[in-house]
């Protein structure tokens, strides 16, 4: 009789035990369970950040994610930075938050011995990951210096000098642009600097219009990583 009663008190205390565990079990799945349903939404933007010139992923490159935000149903209109990351040896990046009121996104670029670049667009009203391959090109300069040093012996003030730069890549926000820049007249001292891509090809033309005649002349270039090319017109 004593031998049952130890064996029912033994399976007694077995049986409380595994209530105990199944208990804290239960505990915790539903906690995990509150927790997950109560987690926010985040919004993703991911990419690559490739060279412009040679399509190799760069490393190393801060992406800053700046932001209008919209207020009580209205646009700031003033971009704000709100995040920030680095790109990987591969050139991948990530940047993941919370949800927010915002008009436009502005993903920017730096890197030494690289001119930012900039990428805006408008936020999906129903996206949340937004994927962004990005270029970003190697600085390189070209310095101008047009200067009318003959004009009051061989021509007057209706002189028209015009330089153009073909040749830029147009995904490069920061570089000049592909426009005619135009000097009229005989007092002509101007001096001003281009951005370019290294590592690409371009070409400058000018035109000269001087008492009836026209002279057109054009030189091609490629300008190495952080150096500055040198171009004096004196006409």
């Amino acid at each position: 009789m004593t031998t049952k009663l130890i064996l029912i008190g033994l399976t007694a205390k077995k049986m409380n035990g595994i209530k105990n565990i199944f208990f804290i079990a239960l505990i915790i799945i539903t906690f995990g369970i509150s927790a997950s349903s109560c987690k926010k939404a985040e919004n993703h933007i991911y990419g690559k950040v490739s060279d412009m010139s040679t399509g190799e992923a760069v490393g190393d490159v801060t992406v800053d994610l700046y932001l209008t935000r919209i207020t009580s149903g209205s646009f700031s209109g003033t971009f704000e930075k709100f995040a920030s990351t680095v790109t990987d040896s591969e050139g991948n990046y990530s940047l993941e938050f919370e949800p927010v009121a915002a008009g436009e996104y502005s993903l920017r670029l730096s890197k030494d011995g690289y001119h930012p670049n900039i990428t805006d667009f408008m936020p999906e009203e129903t996206a949340s990951e937004y994927e962004k391959n990005m270029a970003i090109p190697k600085a390189g300069y070209i310095k101008f210096k047009i200067r009318n040093a003959y004009g009051a012996y061989q021509g007057d003030e209706n002189d028209v000098a015009r330089i153009k730069v073909d040749g830029i890549n147009p995904l490069c926000s920061e570089c000049c642009s592909s426009d005619y820049y135009s000097f009229e007249g005989l007092n002509v001292n101007e001096e001003f600097v281009c951005n370019i891509v290294a590592g690409d090809e371009i070409t400058v033309n000018r035109y000269l219009v001087r008492k009836g005649t026209s002279d057109y002349k054009s030189r091609k270039y490629i300008c190495e990583q952080g150096d500055t090319i040198n171009y004096n017109w004196n006409y």
